[in-house]
């Protein structure tokens, strides 16, 4: 045979053999790829993609080797870093193997997209105490690679496959008992805010001797201020949809991150929809106690008035207190406005709660949910400035009463009296202190009969916007 044929056949060769190699199935070929000694001398760089690995959930590593389709990619636990030789413990299940992506990973220097791979496999369960320390060894095999894509730092022949080997260490946490941390914890600060709420509403006001509230205010006892909707109440001592809805959204999005925390390590980042979630709860709690206080209350110089008379408390407060009613009623009238906002709050929560912590980055409800619990806010809002207000035609009576006592300590002043109209006469005569005071109330019959008369209708309009008895002798004029 000539030598032409023998060089022909020469070459021929490794092309037969890379195609029997390609051939043969994977799980014949991994099982060249173990962590049976000779161990390889191609040692990569590798790093936990998480400060603690789920047990039981997903584990990531990164390595810092560019995957082929080639490669045979296997993860095994072992007891220690010494491989002399390796104690396998078990091999764990692969999800997958990918290019490490070009964001999220930017933490890792060295690790790029172009050079490194990042593993997804199934983390074992917890052996002997919580987040203890494991050994996880990473075994790379790619037979089918030509001989110049081994590592620089490789010590095998150019003939031989390219076998990489990586070690890896992460702790292994319990996420059950992670989420029993964080309810606990939760739980936790959510008595020791109770309690100190308790403490706070609990105190007498330090005017309420000088000045006496209308009826007496129920206090809520410790116990009840463990009912959220005690502790959220508002201003005026009513239940609050508003602040109720910030309270659930701000533990639910508070334990999840902690038991993400405790989970894999890492604070996770919130999708644009959590933010939403949070600004829209806070802002529209504001705006409504704001807009119910302004709305609803009489002006500063009538309230004032009525405080020094001893008709109105120093602090007002709902005399019955907060009650789950309140997250659906606003003045005795169902609003559809706060049911809305309630039920949408719950199945959002709940949307949460079954997406888990791991989604929170990429939670989102529908545009048109989220429209819907925003609207809900506006509406109540605008039904609230569009509603009439009760105290308004109050406030005007109590701003013809004050100036009749005015006119009354004027005329009284003087010795003198006005007309049938409440007019002052003109013009008016000098001060005349010497008379005795109750001779001088002798002569402003007309002035006092006046006085009387809108006292009596100030009377019947405060009892039937207040709820309650106003003792009609606080209403008497002041004369000295």
């Amino acid at each position: 045979m000539g030598s032409g044929a023998v060089g022909i056949r020469m070459r021929l060769w490794p092309a037969l053999l890379a195609l029997l190699a390609s051939l043969v199935p994977g799980e014949l070929r991994a099982q060249t790829c173990t962590l049976d000694p000779p161990a390889p001398n191609a040692r990569i760089d590798a790093a936990a993609g998480t400060r603690f690995f789920p047990s039981g959930g997903e584990g990531l590593i990164l390595v810092r080797r560019k995957y082929t389709d080639s490669s045979i990619v296997r993860v095994f636990e072992t007891d220690g870093l010494k491989s002399d030789p390796w104690k396998q413990l078990s091999e764990r299940p692969i999800i997958s193997v990918r290019p490490l992506p070009d964001k999220g990973y930017e933490e890792f220097k060295g690790f790029a997209a172009d050079n490194s791979s990042v593993i997804r496999f199934i983390a074992p369960g917890p052996r002997n105490s919580f987040w203890e320390n494991r050994t996880f060894v990473v075994r790379i095999c790619d037979p089918g690679a030509p001989a110049n894509s081994a590592p620089a730092n490789s010590a095998a022949s150019n003939s031989a496959p390219v076998n990489s080997l990586a070690i890896v260490q992460a702790p292994i946490s319990p996420p059950n008992w992670a989420k029993l941390i964080s309810i606990g914890f939760l739980l936790l600060v959510y008595v020791l805010f109770a309690t100190a709420v308790y403490h706070i509403r609990g105190k007498p006001h330090p005017l309420a001797t000088k000045y006496p509230a209308l009826t007496s205010q129920r206090a809520s006892g410790w116990i009840e201020h463990l009912d959220p909707v005690v502790l959220t109440a508002n201003a005026f001592n009513k239940g609050s949809i508003q602040k109720l809805q910030v309270l659930l959204f701000t533990f639910l999005i508070s334990g999840m991150v902690l038991s993400l925390v405790l989970t894999i390590g890492a604070l996770a980042d919130f999708s644009v929809t959590i933010a939403l979630l949070l600004g829209i709860s806070a802002v529209g709690a504001a705006v409504a106690q704001k807009t119910t206080a302004s709305h609803d209350r009489l002006s500063f110089e009538n309230w004032a008035w009525l405080v020094k008379k001893k008709i109105l408390p120093i602090h007002e407060e709902d005399e019955s207190g907060p009650r789950w009613s309140d997250l659906v009623l606003t003045n005795r009238e169902f609003d559809i406005y706060k049911l809305q906002t309630l039920i949408f709050s719950v199945v959002v929560a709940g949307a949460l709660l079954a997406a888990g912590a791991q989604h929170l980055a990429s939670f989102s409800v529908p545009d048109t949910l989220l429209g819907i619990l925003g609207l809900s806010q506006v509406a109540y809002i605008s039904g609230t400035l569009a509603r009439p207000a009760s105290n308004t035609e109050l406030d005007h009576a109590i701003d013809d009463l004050r100036n009749m006592e005015v006119k009354l300590q004027t005329v009284v002043a003087r010795n003198t009296d006005t007309d049938e109209d409440g007019n002052l006469p003109t013009p008016l005569p000098a001060p005349q202190p010497g008379i005795p005071l109750a001779q001088r109330n002798a002569n402003a019959t007309k002035a006092m009969t006046l006085y009387k008369k809108k006292a009596d209708q100030v009377e019947v309009m405060l009892e039937s916007v207040l709820g309650g008895e106003v003792d009609r002798n606080q209403l008497e004029p002041t004369l000295s």
